[in-house]
């Protein structure tokens, strides 16, 4: 990260965090606590799809443990912020599990491997109603003593800032660097002595973590959870897309992805109600197709270009004398 990203970083977290001194609506501040949940879990999931060029499409099963830890845990008498924590360390434990199995396929046998055990982790607790509730859901406790938007909203920016550090250290550390390799060309990052399935799944650990904070937070806000809210496919499909509209494997992608993402899914469904589906739909397939490498992307390419040009080219034509131009007229003739 440049000097100029780290103050622009820097002044973007610190504005945001004093956002609820100028917001007083809970419904603004509950859509941008979405906006920086989104961008924390896109974050996430961008050490995996973005970095390491793994298409996952299973992260809701770590944002439904996160959510379900939460919530059954508190229920035997531990307290929620240690039921939280212990929900993190089951997200972790499953993502080993998941990723011993799923990272031996490549491709797309992989993303439909991680589509298979998020629908299993979500019919496992669809049909335990006497554990989870199943359809019926269950109550999630509340993090913070007063049921405040506010508190939420803070929590959810300090996930962001946590991702973000975290992945801008990645980015150059040696462990990013070999999993850029792996996204580039595998096979000759073994060949080089990477171990690639040991750094793909620690990769995706540190990503179930952070998805499982999310899914806590999440479910704590709403004080209620099903599994076909926090463990559908739709969840997991809106949390690969944020990096994806934003830019994957960039460090502002999945924040840009966030912000536009949620922000439109927002206003198109105030001023197109039923039809706001579509009209978002269209939107984000019109983003892929003219911006294939996401916003932030299409825009650091273009910033990379315009540095190498060649100043000539950039430079304002010089004008002719008239007796030059005379000269080259009568040499034409």
């Amino acid at each position: 990260m440049s000097h100029r990203q780290f103050i622009a970083a820097a002044g973007f977290f610190l504005l945001s965090f004093a956002v609820p001194l100028v917001v007083h609506s809970d419904y603004t501040l509950q859509i941008l606590f979405r906006v920086f949940l989104f961008a924390a879990l896109g974050l996430a999931w961008n050490l995996v799809g973005g970095y390491a060029g793994q298409l996952s499409l299973g992260h809701a099963a770590y944002f439904g443990v996160g959510a379900y830890g939460l919530a059954l845990l508190s229920k035997v008498g531990i307290p929620p912020w240690l039921s939280l924590f212990l929900g993190v360390g089951l997200a972790v434990i499953s993502a080993a599990i998941i990723g011993l199995v799923s990272f031996r396929l490549r491709g797309p046998y992989f993303a439909l491997c991680t589509i298979a055990f998020a629908e299993v982790v979500r019919l496992v607790a669809k049909n335990l109603p006497d554990v989870t509730g199943g359809d019926v859901g269950t109550q999630v406790p509340l993090l913070f003593t007063e049921s405040s938007i506010k508190s939420f909203y803070i929590s959810g920016v300090l996930l962001t800032g946590l991702a973000f550090v975290l992945t801008a250290w990645i980015e150059r550390s040696k462990f990013g660097y070999y999993l850029m390799a792996i996204r580039e060309d595998e096979d000759t990052a073994m060949s080089v002595g990477v171990n690639t399935s040991r750094v793909k799944l620690w990769s995706l650990l540190i990503s179930a973590a952070l998805t499982a904070i999310g899914g806590a937070l999440y479910a704590s806000l709403f004080l209620f959870i099903v599994p076909d809210q926090v463990m559908s496919l739709d969840m997991s499909v809106e949390i690969a897309i944020v990096p994806m509209l934003g830019g994957a494997g960039t460090l502002f992608g999945p924040v840009i992805g966030s912000i536009v993402l949620e922000t439109a899914a927002e206003i198109f469904k105030n001023i197109f109600q039923e039809a706001h589906l579509l009209i978002y739909g269209v939107l984000v397939v019109m983003v892929v197709i003219f911006l294939p490498e996401g916003i932030a992307g299409t825009i650091a390419n273009k910033l990379r270009l315009f540095k190498k040009a060649p100043a000539g080219s950039l430079a304002a034509p010089v004008p002719v004398r008239p007796e030059e131009e005379a000269e080259r007229t009568a040499f034409r003739k």
